[in-house]
C-alpha cells in the first residue's frame, strides 16, 4: 500500500518525551535541575561563514531552502559551522522576551579553537533562563540556555531559545534536562550551514521550525493529569498525499482514509498509555507521467488487528504528545526513511476530543540484498527513488458507555470533505449546513445552500469548479450503546459520537481498482441554544490542511504549522499569526518542492451568528480565504471547511480548518 507513516502505526512511535514541570526554585532556578553553582561550565561557541564570523545578512534570499525531507540516521552535527575565536562570553539572566535582567554574572573569552569556561558564581544554579552569551557585528547574538555544565553556543541553542520566547513559556520554570533533550534531537538533523547566521536560521526554519515548535509547545506546557483522559477512543483520519520520482519519470496524487481503535490508561502522573486495538484503512491514487497520460489508479483497503501499546505525555496545556523516531522500512522492491514527528494530539476543552495535524514525509529507496539470500534487507541512500509527502487531520473522541438515542438531541453543525480520483478527473468537494437530533434517533438534514457547497476538479483539459446543492431530508440514526454509528438516512454506516454527546464524526469510502477511489468525511458539533458564542479575546490553535488544483495541472498542498494562531480581538475581528507549509508540483510526474509563508497579524473578519454559524474572511491583494463553519456552545472548538478564490476566478482550492481554544 502506501509508502507513508501514519500515527496508527505503533512501530512509528517511541517513548515519552519530557514535559516541564510547575514549580521553581530560588533565585531565579530552574525545576528539575542540578544545583552547580560554583562550579566550570564549559563548551564551544561555533557560527557560519569564514571564521564563525557572528556577522548579519544584508540582503537575505527570497527562496527559503525546501524541507530537508530526510534525517540522517546519525548526524554528528550541523556541517559548515567554525569556531567563533577571541569572543566574550557573558554568563547573564533573560526574562520571558529574552531581554537581559539586570547585571552580567560572569564573563570570559573563547580561545582560538572557540573554547570557553566559565565559573557560575554562588548561588547561581543551572536554568532555562541563564544564558550564555556572545555578540558579533551588528549587535547579532548567538545564545544558550545553561541547563548542563556542557553548554555549545550555536546556531541551534539561538533558535530553540527564541522557540521557547515565541511560544511564550516561563523560562525560569522550563525543566532543564527537558531543554538539553530538544537541543538534542535538533542537531540530529542532517543540516549545512549557510553562508552567515540569518541564512542558518532560515535554514533551521524552513527545515526543522515545525518539528522544534512542537516539541516546545510540550516542554512549556506543565503536566497534566492523565486520568482525565482515560477511556476507550476511536479515531478517524483523513490525508492527502503527493509524490514524485527521482527520474521525472512519474508522480502520484493520492488520498487516505483509516478508523482506528485506541485505549488511553493513566499511566501515573502526566503519563499516558495509549493501546491502538485495531485499524481499518482505505487508500487510493493516481499515477504516471501526466493525468493525460496516468498510468495507473489505485484502491486497496486493509484492516488490521494491533493491539501495541506504547505511552504518551499530557501537558497541561491540553496536548497529547506521542513521539515518533527517525525510522526505515524495507519492501522487495523499494524502501523508505521518514524523519523524526512529533503527534502533538490538540484537546478540545476539558474533555476526551483531540486532534492531530501532522506535517509528515518520506524519502523513498532503492533496497539491496547485503547478505545474498535472496530478499532485500537494507535500502541504499545512494540510490534515492523519489518524496513523499502527507498532509493528514485524525480527530480522536472518547467513547461513551452506555449511549441512548436521548443522548443525541439538538442542532450540529456539520462540516463535510470529500475526494474523489477517476481515470479521468480529480475531484475535491466540501459542503457545510445543519443537521438537527431530536433525541429519538430521528434527525433533519437542512439544505446545503450554493455558498456553502463547493467542488473543484482537475483533468486533462484543466480545473473546473461548481458549486454544490443539496436539498433537505429526513432520516435515522442507528447508534449503540458505545456511541458507534452504523446506519444513517436507512444506509450502513460508520462513525462514532463521543461520551459527552456534542461530537459527531462520520467516514467513508468506496472504489474499485483500475476505476475510481472515493474517500468522505464528516465533523459534526453541537451549537449554542440560546445565545451566540462569544470569542474576544480568545486566541485559537489553527490546523489547516489544504489542496489547490490549478492551471496546467499545478498541485499545491499546504498546511499550518503547529504554532499558527487566530487571536480574536473581538467578536468581529482577529489576526493570524505563524506559518503554512507549501508543498508544489507542477505536473503529476513533476518534482515536489517545499515552502514556507510565515504570516504576522494577518486580517481576518468573522460574521458569527446565535447559532454558532461563522463565516471568517481572510483578504489580500490576489483574493480572499473564507472560513464557513461553526463554533460549538462556549466556542472553545471551530470546524471549518475553507475555499480559497482568486480575485478573478472561481474558488481552485478546498481544504478542513480546525480551530481550538488555547489555554
Amino acid at each position: 500500500m502506501n509508502g507513508y507513516k501514519k500515527l496508527a502505526l505503533a512501530a512509528a512511535v517511541s517513548s515519552v518525551v519530557g514535559i516541564a514541570g510547575c514549580g521553581g526554585s530560588s533565585g531565579g532556578g530552574s525545576t528539575g535541575g542540578e544545583t552547580v553553582s560554583g562550579e566550570t561550565i564549559s563548551g564551544t561557541a561555533t557560527a557560519p561563514g569564514e571564521e564563525g564570523t557572528i556577522a548579519s545578512f544584508t540582503q537575505p534570499s527570497i527562496f527559503e531552502v525546501a524541507l530537508n525531507f530526510v534525517v540522517a540516521p546519525v548526524a554528528a552535527a550541523i556541517t559548515g559551522l567554525n569556531p567563533v575565536k577571541g569572543a566574550t562570553v557573558e554568563l547573564i539572566r533573560v526574562d520571558d522576551e529574552g531581554n537581559q535582567i539586570g547585571d552580567v554574572l560572569a564573563q570570559t573569552s573563547t580561545s582560538t579553537t572557540g573554547n570557553y569556561k566559565l565559573t557560575l558564581p554562588q548561588g547561581v544554579n543551572l536554568a532555562g533562563n541563564l544564558v550564555v552569551r556572545i555578540t558579533g557585528q551588528n549587535n547579532k547574538q548567538l545564545r544558550a540556555q545553561v541547563v548542563e555544565k556542557d553548554v555549545d553556543i550555536n546556531p541551534v541553542s539561538e533558535f530553540v531559545l527564541r522557540k521557547f520566547i515565541e511560544t511564550g513559556a516561563d523560562l525560569d520554570q522550563l525543566v532543564v534536562t527537558d531543554v538539553v533533550k530538544l537541543s538534542g534531537k535538533v542537531e540530529e538533523f542532517d543540516l549545512t550551514a549557510g553562508a552567515n547566521l540569518d541564512e542558518m536560521f532560515s535554514t533551521l526554519e524552513s527545515e526543522v521550525g515545525d518539528f522544534v515548535e512542537s516539541e516546545v509547545a510540550v516542554v512549556a506546557g506543565g503536566k497534566g493529569e492523565a486520568s482525565t483522559v482515560a477511556g476507550d477512543y476511536r479515531s478517524a483520519a483523513f490525508a492527502l498525499e503527493l509524490h514524485d520520482a527521482e527520474n521525472h519519470s512519474s508522480g502520484t496524487y493520492a488520498h487516505s482514509l483509516w478508523a482506528s481503535s485506541f485505549q488511553l490508561a493513566d499511566g501515573g502522573e502526566n503519563v499516558v498509555n495509549v493501546t491502538l486495538v485495531d485499524e481499518d484503512d482505505l487508500y487510493g491514487s493516481r499515477g504516471g507521467p501526466s493525468l493525460s497520460s496516468a498510468e495507473w489508479l489505485n484502491h486497496e483497503s486493509e484492516f488490521e488487528e494491533v493491539n501495541e501499546t506504547f505511552d504518551g505525555i499530557l501537558t497541561q496545556s491540553g496536548i497529547l504528545a506521542i513521539q515518533g523516531e527517525f525510522e526505515e522500512e524495507i519492501e522487495e522492491e523499494e524502501g523508505w526513511r521518514w524523519p523524526a514527528v512529533t503527534y502533538n494530539l490538540v484537546q478540545a476543552g476539558e474533555r476526551g476530543l483531540f486532534f492531530v495535524q501532522p506535517n509528515e514525509a518520506s524519502v523513498r529507496y532503492a533496497v539491496i540484498d547485503t547478505n545474498d539470500d535472496g530478499t532485500p534487507d537494507a535500502l541504499d541512500p545512494s540510490q534515492k527513488l523519489g518524496d513523499e509527502i502527507s498532509r493528514s487531520f485524525e480527530v480522536f473522541a472518547r467513547q461513551p458507555t452506555n449511549f441512548q438515542s436521548s443522548d443525541l438531541s439538538g442542532q450540529f453543525g456539520r462540516v463535510y470533505i470529500a475526494s474523489e480520483i477517476t481515470t479521468g478527473e480529480l475531484i475535491l468537494k466540501t459542503e457545510v449546513n445543519t443537521i438537527t437530533f431530536d433525541g429519538n434517533g430521528n434527525f433533519n438534514y437542512a439544505e446545503v445552500m450554493e455558498g456553502h457547497g463547493h467542488q473543484i476538479s482537475l483533468s486533462a483539459s484543466g480545473p473546473g469548479y461548481v458549486p454544490i446543492t443539496d436539498p433537505a431530508d429526513t432520516g435515522t440514526f442507528v447508534v449503540d450503546s458505545s456511541g458507534d454509528i452504523t446506519e444513517a438516512g436507512g444506509e450502513p454506516a460508520d462513525g462514532f459520537i463521543n461520551d459527552t454527546g456534542d461530537f459527531i464524526v462520520m467516514s467513508g469510502g468506496d472504489g474499485e481498482l483500475g476505476s475510481y477511489s472515493e474517500l468522505d468525511m464528516t465533523l459534526m458539533t453541537k451549537l449554542p441554544t440560546d445565545s451566540g458564542p462569544s470569542v474576544a479575546g480568545k486566541q485559537y490553535r489553527l490546523q489547516l490542511i489544504s489542496m489547490k488544483l490549478d492551471t496546467q495541472e499545478r498541485f499545491l498542498l499546504s498546511s499550518s504549522k503547529f504554532n499558527t494562531f487566530l487571536t480574536m480581538a473581538s467578536e468581529t475581528e482577529g489576526a493570524i499569526s505563524g506559518g503554512f507549509l507549501e508543498v508544489e508540483k507542477i505536473t503529476l510526474g513533476g518534482q515536489l518542492s517545499v515552502s514556507t509563508d510565515m504570516v504576522d497579524g494577518a486580517e481576518a473578519s468573522a460574521s458569527i451568528s446565535a447559532n454558532g454559524a461563522t463565516t471568517i474572511t481572510v483578504g489580500s491583494s490576489e483574493g480572499s480565504t473564507t472560513l464557513d463553519g461553526f463554533f460549538n456552545a462556549d466556542a472553545s472548538l471551530g470546524l471549518f471547511a475553507l475555499r480559497w478564490e482568486p480575485t478573478e476566478g472561481d474558488p481552485d482550492e478546498l481544504g478542513l480548518v480546525i480551530l481550538t481554544e488555547t489555554n
